[in-house]
Formats: C-alpha cells, structure tokens, sequence
C-alpha cells in the first residue's frame, strides 16, 4: 500500500527526496515491467487473500518501513505481519487496483487504489497507497509502505470503551486471534474496528476500545441470543461491565 522511499533503517527524514530520486532514476533508465516484477507485485494479494501471513510477511525485507494511516510508523516483517494480521483476524477482503508498477535495476516503484470489505461486502475503507521496492538476495521485496485513507478515520463512528471481568483472560484472548475471531463477529454487526485490552497485572481483567459503525446493528448484537452465547463462550462476566461514550 502506499509507500515512500528511504534509504534505510533510521533515516526516514530523507524519505521524500529519496523516492524523488528513484522516480528520476527509474524515469531515465532502462524499466523493468517483466513477468518477474509483476509476479512479485501480485505476491502480497497472493498471500493476503490465502491469509498466508508467512508469505505476506515474506514479501517484505526484514527492515521495511510500514507507513499506515492514522497510525505510527512501524518496521520489519513482525510488524507486517501484526498489521495484516489484524485486518485478516477481522474478515476483512482487500483489492489492490495497480495505476504503475516499474522497476529499473534493483529498484522499483508499485503504485495504485485499495478497498477494503467487511463480510457482509461493505467498503469499510477505500484509499491509494505506493510501494517501494528493491531486490535482496535476487528477490524482489517491499521495503516501504505507504497507505492513506480517502475517508476520515471512522467516519460517522461512536468509539465505545468497554471493560469488564473474565474467567480466564488467555482464554478470551484466544478468541479475539486467529480466523474467524470475535473481530469477524463484530465486523459482521456494526463494529468498524476493535482494539484489545488485557491489565498486566491482573489478566482476568480485560477491555476493548470499538468504533461502530452501526449503532442499532451492534445493540441488537449484544441483546441477541448469539451475542449471550458468545460471551458465554468466552467466559465474560456480564456483571460488572462498563461501557464508556468518547464525548466529542
């Protein structure tokens, strides 16, 4: 997704001009558009859509740059990994819609659009992104991301922080990994984003930060026999919940 060219680990003030000179150089020499390139283009879609998160962590060298929207930056493949991972864990479906992709020597530029869906197939973002390439070792990988949103974060989102009690938080924990985790549950019912809160001291005592989307949705999921079963499941304590309202 979209990316911005650096020269290396902990140099990211320079990143601008740098890709200034990629394009300058990519622009004047020979390009490189062979199906060696579009293959390892095509490479992270390959492995997202398989849920692969080997293969997509694969696609990155192990000190790339990852620039998400409304986010800070993160490096190497754990943090690839741990970001897809997350849109995965949700049941999100992403397209990547390539504009360019050039490469000239050992560098090469991927730029383009992205959606993203939920399961029910609602567009919960949409933006452009560009990557940076380079070859290690005769492989083609990313070596910077860049992503931006074309929606404001949330948008038309109530961000509700819920805390409360459970059996046993590594158990509850567990539900929020993996496919088909609570995150899809949520997705399905209102909710935009979820983040996952466990106190370090004291790990039956878990909570969540969500963004929803749809609130009449959400409400039916909690007063649902589907949503009691759930919390059974994961051995929430419904006695002591709080939810909190962020007041704008």
């Amino acid at each position: 997704m979209t990316q911005v060219w650096s020269l290396g680990k902990g140099r990211y003030g320079i990143g601008a001009l740098v890709l200034a000179l990629a394009v300058t150089v990519l622009a004047c020499a020979p390009q490189d558009q062979s199906a060696e390139f579009a293959a390892a283009v095509g490479g992270w879609q390959a492995a997202y859509d398989s849920k692969d998160l080997d293969a997509l962590a694969a696609v990155y060298t192990e000190d790339c740059v990852l620039m998400p929207p409304n986010a800070e930056l993160a490096e190497g493949q754990a943090a690839a990994r741990a970001s897809f991972g997350e849109m995965i864990d949700a049941g999100l479906t992403g397209e990547l819609n390539t504009m360019v992709a050039i490469a000239a020597g050992g560098v090469g530029y991927h730029a383009g659009t992205y959606t993203l869906q939920a399961p029910d197939g609602t567009v919960v973002d949409r933006g452009k992104f560009m990557e940076g390439w380079k070859k290690v070792g005769g492989e083609w990988k990313i070596a910077n991301d860049i992503w931006n949103s074309d929606l404001a974060p949330f948008a038309g989102a109530t961000t509700i922080t819920i805390t409360h009690d459970v059996k046993d938080g590594d158990h509850w924990l567990a539900a929020w990994q993996g496919e088909n985790s609570r995150h899809s549950d949520f997705a399905q019912h209102g909710v935009a984003n979820v983040r996952v809160f466990q106190n370090s001291e004291m790990q039956n005592q878990v909570g969540l930060v969500i963004d929803v989307a749809d609130m009449e949705a959400f409400h039916a999921f909690l007063n649902s026999e589907e949503g009691a079963n759930a919390r059974a499941e994961d051995g929430v304590k419904d006695k002591g919940m709080r939810m909190y309202l962020e007041v704008k």
